[in-house]
């Protein structure tokens, strides 16, 4: 892969690549254009940085610093690349930003400001970093967030945006080879995002940096900030790698610009040869100075932090503005941003014509691809299948169940994604899948239109790449619901999903339909050890807002599960065991849409025994055990705690009975959370061990004759005292 320096000397105005669109007639007054662009320019990137200083000084606090360095930057993506309309912020082909050095998000904001999004008034700019403005419902918050205008992902923790990026960049590849035919280019966006250098050093962001060289992902742009500091002071503190040569390692492309500061030409010129370069993503190195213009630029001090009303001012003369005067935009710099407004309405309305016309020639993929603008998934065939769907009858593992289920809705359903190396463990391609992927690089049965992807050992930047082809999709702002033209999911081990946590809790935030299977969920898994055996993530899971944890208990709660997780705005955690368990009698796909339910009845039962996964058929076994003793019990299976707590007061006592009768949870995992609904628990409070999967309950005293024996040796001990009025414990 080569190298392009682009030099501020050069003064590349682009016209080699425009000029054949000019006679010489017209040569002239182009040239004019251009200049008097080039002073526009100047004048924004003074303006912004104006605005970058006016909002971090009004409250005292701020990211700035980034900001002030970038505005030539903003200035070539926002006034001359991008292809957006503000009046219609969720237009299906516009090029997606993600900002990945999301401390830099006031910059993004003031871009919106003058763009033209009407959600993006100078008075939200003024309430920047206030923590009670505009009676707390001000959008300008520190770090980008999803749900308004102009935002397409979240960003904050560093690297997860650059994977995000990845992830909008397959959804858009996939996209544009299913859709687009002949002349007929209905797809044209692309993704551009940018980084600093702390981005480059995360996990996540490395491994999408590999995985899109690896799947030459020519549609995306990747913008570098290269300020050479961080918060700590200078990066060479912590990193002395030559990063142009380590991405064209990685198969990018990379373009350097020396000066970053001021050549917005420069730059615009480098985003042209960066749009026509085809067969890897595009890496823009572009130098700059952190604080520029600031006393204290270059420095890590400048990194968060007002700078204080002299440097202000300083600035404000330099530029010929008013150094009293705050937050100005010149009315010359305002009439030259009007027009992005109008050159975005042409682009979305030519598109829609296009679109009008392909719909006529290609009926069937006109109406596909207004479905999928819309979120809609065409028809319910998929719940048609599931709800017609037979469990196996006998003993199954309920990963292999659910492999089963995702097979079924594999054809009918637009799910996109894989595995990170553990495909045939995990049940996700037992059925023949095409890959994702460019065709003919070794793979058979791979093209862009694929949409099995081979993730490699990434858990980390896979669920963040899964969260960006969520986000890739147009969003309900009204109903703050998504409709996804993408249903993302990820496979691995449940204990590797500890990897991934971070980017799983972004998911969550943002309210992002990704569904995450985590197989081999307990210590049941056996011979791996202890290295293997989630004990503690399913709190994790349970404790994390709009997030789903399922632990479905045989075949039929398998399907169930894939039901629930379709039917939620959000991210669904699913945990699925290794080894073989029984159909139980009483499971049932939808009453477990409550989240728990009675599998077996007792009105006369003094204990209920309430479980998930694959302890619930020990936990029905034990429950068989203390009947044949005179001890009558009820069982109740809880896949879903979150599901079970969102149901009204009545239904869950009619599960879980709050009479004083004892109520004992099984579960082998750790037992926090379950005092909420049980009197005692049988549980662990240790690490697995390195125990065969066959001999593991015994060894644990998991199995039904151990529950039985530790459930009635509880029930000797309370007697006839109110369970709810004694302390929980484990027992």
């Amino acid at each position: 892969m080569g190298s392009i320096a682009v030099s501020p000397a050069a003064e590349p105005s682009g016209l080699t690549d425009h000029s054949s669109y000019f006679d010489t007639k017209n040569l002239n007054g182009f040239l004019k254009a251009k200049l008097e662009a080039s002073e526009l320019d100047r004048r924004t990137v003074n303006c912004i940085r104006g605005l970058v200083l006016d909002c971090c000084q009004q409250w005292g606090i701020g990211h700035g610093g980034s900001a002030l360095g970038m505005a030539a930057i903003a200035t070539a993506l926002w006034r001359h690349k991008l292809r957006f309309d503000p009046a219609e912020p969720e237009w299906f082909d516009r090029d997606r930003f993600v900002m990945s050095n999301g401390h830099v998000a006031l910059l993004q904001y003031i871009m919106l400001h003058l763009s033209g999004y009407k959600q993006w008034t100078m008075d939200e700019l003024k309430a920047y970093c206030h923590p009670t403005a505009n009676n707390f419902t001000n959008i300008c918050k520190t770090h980008p967030e999803i749900e308004y205008d102009g935002l397409d992902v979240s960003t904050g923790p560093l690297g997860q945006g650059v994977a995000n990026a990845v992830g909008m960049a397959a959804a858009n590849k996939f996209l544009r080879q299913t859709f687009n035919k002949d002349s007929f280019n209905v797809v044209q966006s692309k993704i551009y995002a940018t980084t600093g250098d702390a981005c480059l050093q995360e996990g996540p962001a490395l491994e999408a940096i590999s995985l899109a060289g690896h799947l030459k992902l020519d549609n995306l742009i990747l913008i570098y900030d290269n300020n050479g500091v961080q918060s700590d002071g200078p990066i060479t503190l912590t990193f002395a790698e030559d990063v142009n040569n380590k991405m064209r390692a990685c198969g990018w492309y990379v373009l350097e610009i020396p000066d970053g500061n001021h050549n917005v030409n420069a730059i615009i010129t480098a985003l042209e040869l960066a749009d026509r370069h085809m067969g890897s993503p595009i890496f823009i190195n572009i130098n700059t100075t952190i604080g520029y213009g600031t006393t204290i630029a270059g420095t890590c001090k400048a990194h968060h932090a007002a700078f204080g009303y002299d440097n202000v001012k300083a600035c404000k003369k330099s530029w010929g503005y008013d150094p009293e005067a705050t937050h100005v935009i010149p009315d010359d710099v305002r009439e030259y941003w009007s027009g992005v407004a109008d050159k975005g309405r042409r682009a979305r309305e030519e598109w829609r014509e296009l679109v009008d016309r392909y719909t006529d020639r290609y009926p069937d993929l006109g109406r596909a691809l207004e479905a999928l603008q819309r979120g809609q998934f065409g028809s319910e065939e998929w719940r048609e299948k599931l709800n017609s769907l037979q469990p196996p009858q006998a003993p199954t593992p309920i990963r292999q169940s659910s492999g089963m289920v995702f097979d079924e809705l594999w054809d009918v359903l637009p799910l996109f994604g894989g595995s990170a190396d553990l495909s045939e463990p995990n049940f996700v391609l037992k059925k023949p899948k095409e890959a994702f992927g460019p065709p003919g690089d070794g793979v058979r049965h791979q093209s862009y239109a694929g949409r099995y992807v081979h993730f490699g050992t990434r858990e980390h930047g896979m669920v963040a790449i899964a969260n960006g082809l969520a986000a890739y999709s147009s969003r309900d702002h009204e109903h703050q619901s998504r409709g996804q033209a993408i249903i993302p999911f990820t496979a691995t081990f449940s204990m590797f999903q500890l990897y991934a946590a971070p980017a799983i809790r972004m998911g969550a935030l943002m309210k992002l339909q990704v569904i995450h299977i985590g197989t081999h969920d307990s210590i049941a898994e056996g011979a791996c050890g202890p290295t293997h055996q989630p004990v503690e993530l399913l709190n994790l899971w349970r404790s994390i807002p709009n997030l789903l944890h399922i632990r479905p208990c045989d075949a039929e709660e398998a399907i169930g599960a894939w039901i629930m997780a379709l039917d939620h705005h959000g991210p669904t955690v699913l945990n699925l065991n290794r080894g073989a368990v029984p159909l139980q009698k009483g499971t049932s796909r939808l009453k477990m849409q409550k989240g728990a339910y009675v599998i077996e009845e007792d009105e006369q039962a003094k204990v209920t025994l309430v479980s998930t996964g694959s302890e619930v058929y020990q936990a029905v076994d034990a429950a068989k055990l203390l009947r044949e003793q005179g001890t009558p019990a009820r069982v109740v299976s809880m896949p879903c705690m979150r599901r079970f707590e969102e149901q009204d007061r009545a239904y869950q006592e009619s599960v879980i009975p709050r009479d004083g009768r004892p109520v004992v949870s099984v579960e082998a995992m750790s037992m926090h959370g379950w005092a909420r609904w049980a009197t005692a628990s049988i549980g662990l409070s240790r690490f697995g061990t390195t125990v065969h999967a066959d001999a593991v309950a015994e060894y644990f005293q998991l199995n039904a004759k151990h529950i039985a024996r530790r459930v009635a040796s509880y029930l000797e001990d309370i007697g006839d005292r109110n369970a709810l009025l004694e302390p929980w414990r484990a027992i």
